[in-house]
């Protein structure tokens, strides 16, 4: 036998094969073989062991409530687009890209999707507080990844949850599910709507940021809102058709998400500027709780935003303790007989 032919060894075999499956698994829009197997033992054992992204407020009003985290759950799509360069630059017209707006889609799907199957395979209900994140890569051109992560949750005794019962998906936090749970409202799925639109300059958008006259005048470069606002049209049509595949009434916890990308190129010796506006709208369908069930009470629910996102800095002309001074002067200022 010449010494380049070998013969296989089993435990390669074995991974090959495996690799394989895995593939065909992933292919199909499945976890891989590893995930199951890993997700499967995990609620096969019985043991109360779990993790989450909930905070340590929302957990033990998770606890209060009687809804129980199970496991942290993430799905993933890595996607590349084939025919996104040559659909912008000197050829290109005002358009809609679509097969950039479908890729994106297909791959939030994709990584939805798994995360869906990921919290069916733990035997959960519903996942809450799903983020869903894209990330583009330098080493390869065309390359976004879509991973979307959030906590699985079983809630024992609801009568929401029917034989054959899929997981729904949400943005919805802890506390803000309870609060909805609660006032007789039900989640149906995660929710989306996307445009990848191209932007072509005119005259005026070039003059405006090229030439030296142009670029001393303010004014609005029309075709560049009229672009802008037409790519959020489409994307919030296309959430209110998801909505309704969802079987939801309407939409809660909406994010509106956008990037611009500059597409700059030459053409006998004249820079052309052009835009590629990506805008993708996110929430949580909502329907009356299955059960028809909610609290009744004379009051409205509290809700409290825990989250950082109100927090904004402030600059001051002048130190911060002129300020002190000047409105809490001295002690005599104030009588306490008052």
């Amino acid at each position: 036998m010449p010494f380049w032919i070998f013969k296989e060894k089993d435990d390669d075999k074995a991974k090959r094969e495996l690799q394989e499956a895995s593939v065909k698994e992933l292919e199909k829009g499945n976890l891989p073989l590893g995930a199951q197997h890993r997700l499967k033992a995990q609620a096969e054992s019985g043991k109360n062991f779990f993790s989450s992204n909930l905070s340590a407020k929302e957990y033990l009003l998770a606890r209060e409530a009687g809804y129980v985290p199970v496991g942290q759950v993430m799905g993933s799509a890595f996607m590349k687009v084939g025919w996104r360069n040559f659909c912008q630059g000197f050829w290109s017209s005002t358009s809609e890209i679509s097969a950039l707006t479908n890729a994106h889609k297909q791959a939030r799907e994709l990584a939805v999707s798994r995360l869906r199957q990921e919290a069916e395979l733990l035997g959960a209900h519903g996942v809450i507080g799903v983020k869903v994140t894209t990330s583009t890569f330098n080493w390869g051109e065309g390359i976004t990844e879509f991973t979307a992560m959030g906590t699985a949750i079983r809630i024992p005794g609801s009568a929401c949850v029917k034989p054959g019962h899929v997981p729904f998906t949400s943005t919805l936090s802890g506390q803000e599910f309870w609060q909805l749970y609660e006032a007789g409202f039900w989640p149906t799925g995660l929710v989306m709507g996307n445009c990848s639109y191209y932007i072509k300059g005119n005259q005026q958008t070039n003059s405006a940021q090229m030439g030296w006259f142009g670029r001393l005048a303010n004014q609005e470069l029309m075709v560049f809102s009229e672009g802008f606002a037409y790519a959020r049209k489409q994307a919030n049509q296309r959430l209110w058709v998801d909505i309704g595949l969802n079987g939801g009434d309407g939409a809660v916890d909406m994010t509106v998400d956008y990037k611009l990308e500059r597409i700059e190129y030459e053409s006998a010796r004249i820079t052309y500027i052009d835009m590629l506006v990506n805008f993708m709208a996110m929430g949580t369908a909502v329907v009356d709780r299955p059960d028809g069930k909610k609290r009744i009470s004379p009051s409205p629910l509290m809700v409290i935003d825990l989250s950082r996102r109100g927090k904004s800095d402030v600059e001051f002309d002048e130190p911060l303790s002129n300020y002190v001074a000047a409105s809490y002067g001295a002690e005599d200022d104030y009588d306490d007989d008052d």
